[in-house]
């Protein structure tokens, strides 16, 4: 598994899956949107509240590996939120920038309700393999229909989900029993 070959996460968009409001959430679905060499597409990724903590895991462990991407990426969220995320910060940024292309294209990725209150075993994956890599991070997973999905998360946008990750876990809809309480967290 390679970088070039995989789809590279542009931006996502989360929820956390919960059978009925105020129940304790039973894990979490991520809207991607990918970009490879044939253009652009989409997938619903949702992981049960084991793979929730592996994700999240991973991707928080990237900053030691490229703690200067990581400091990058810190001054960016500094200067976001003192601009309140507004398009006077992004037109700062290169065109090309994965903070800033997230930030203009996650809203294009809404969550359906049946993806908030259920886990569909064709796109429940299971996160296989994690591994740095220059670029970011390559995340495998195997789904329980069979199959696999690979990509590329950006090294901004694997801090952002371990964020992400963070706020949802710690959120108010977090009940006890629920990932919060998922072994070793």
């Amino acid at each position: 598994m390679t970088a070039t070959d995989l789809p590279v996460v542009v931006a996502y968009q989360f929820a956390v899956i919960q059978q009925s409001r105020g129940q304790p959430g039973i894990g979490l679905t991520l809207h991607l949107l990918l970009e490879d060499a044939s253009g652009e597409s989409t997938f619903f990724l949702q992981l049960e509240p084991s793979s929730v903590w592996e994700v999240r895991d991973a991707c928080a462990g990237l900053a030691a590996w490229h703690a200067d991407q990581y400091q990058t990426f810190l001054a960016k969220r500094r200067a976001s939120h003192q601009l309140n995320y507004g398009d006077k910060f992004l037109k700062t940024l290169p065109a090309k920038d994965a903070y800033g292309l997230f930030y203009r294209r996650q809203n294009e990725l809404p969550v359906p309700v049946t993806f908030r209150t259920m886990l569909h075993q064709e796109n429940t994956g299971i996160l296989v393999e994690a591994v740095p890599a220059a670029q970011g991070l390559l995340l495998r997973f195997s789904l329980m229909s069979s199959t696999h999905f690979a990509c590329l998360l950006p090294d901004d946008l694997a801090f952002l989900l371990a964020d992400s990750i963070d706020e949802a876990i710690w959120a108010a809809e977090w009940e006890r029993g629920g990932v919060a309480d998922a072994a070793g967290h």
